[in-house]
C-alpha cells in the first residue's frame, strides 16, 4: 500500500463509537449462515487455525470507510455479512484518488 498510496492512518474503535454513530448492524443470523461458516472452514484448512473473537460481539456487521484528511467520507461500506468486504482494487481506486 505504501507505494500506491504513502502512509495512512487505521483506526481501531474498541468502544464501538463509530460503529453505532454509523448505525452498523448486528445479526447472528448473518453472522453464522451456512455461506460464512463455509468461509472460515476452508481459512482453517488453509491456514490451520481460526481467528480469535478476544471477546467481541460475533453477531457484529462491520464496515469499510475511507476518510480523506479533511475528514470526508470517500468510501462507506456497511457489510452485509462478516465475510462482505470492498475488493482491495475498490478501496486502491478511492485511495489512488485522494
Amino acid at each position: 500500500m505504501n507505494e500506491v498510496c504513502g502512509t495512512f492512518t487505521v483506526l481501531l474503535d474498541r468502544d464501538r463509537t463509530a460503529y453505532k454513530a454509523y448505525q452498523l448492524e448486528r445479526s447472528r443470523l448473518r453472522s453464522y449462515h451456512p455461506s460464512v461458516v463455509w468461509i472460515y472452514i476452508k481459512r482453517w484448512f488453509q491456514r490451520g487455525e481460526f481467528y480469535d473473537s478476544h471477546g467481541d460481539d460475533t453477531s457484529q456487521l462491520g464496515g469499510d470507510f475511507i476518510v480523506d484528511k479533511n475528514g470526508i467520507l470517500r468510501l462507506v461500506y456497511p457489510s452485509h455479512d462478516p465475510a462482505d468486504r470492498p475488493s482491495v482494487d475498490d478501496l486502491l481506486k478511492v485511495l489512488r484518488n485522494l
